[in-house]
């Protein structure tokens, strides 16, 4: 019997698990991307309550570096995966 040129070509699961690969990879990047917004929210409201409470400045200020200083390396890390996301796209 022919094959029906109308229907789909099957995938096959090395192809399924590759694809499956770079959605996650992706996702993972997104979310890294989204975490490093949190943070700099986070970091933004440490900033607004020093402001408001100078007696607990520094101790205030200082959480707000360490909030952006993680949004920095949540960033870095959504590049890096980006990048292995853009090598793998050129070996396929």
């Amino acid at each position: 019997m022919p094959e029906d040129p109308a229907a789909e070509p099957v995938e096959s699961p090395i192809d399924r698990a590759q694809r499956h690969s770079l959605e996650l990879t992706d996702r993972l990047a997104r979310i890294a991307e989204e975490v490093a917004e949190s943070e700099d929210k986070v970091a933004q409201a440490y900033e607004d309550a020093a402001r408001l409470r100078p007696h607990a400045a520094e101790r205030l200020q200082g959480a707000a570096r360490e909030a952006r200083d993680f949004a920095e390396r949540e960033r870095e890390h959504a590049r890096r995966v980006r990048e292995q996301l853009g090598s793998s796209d050129q070996e396929s």
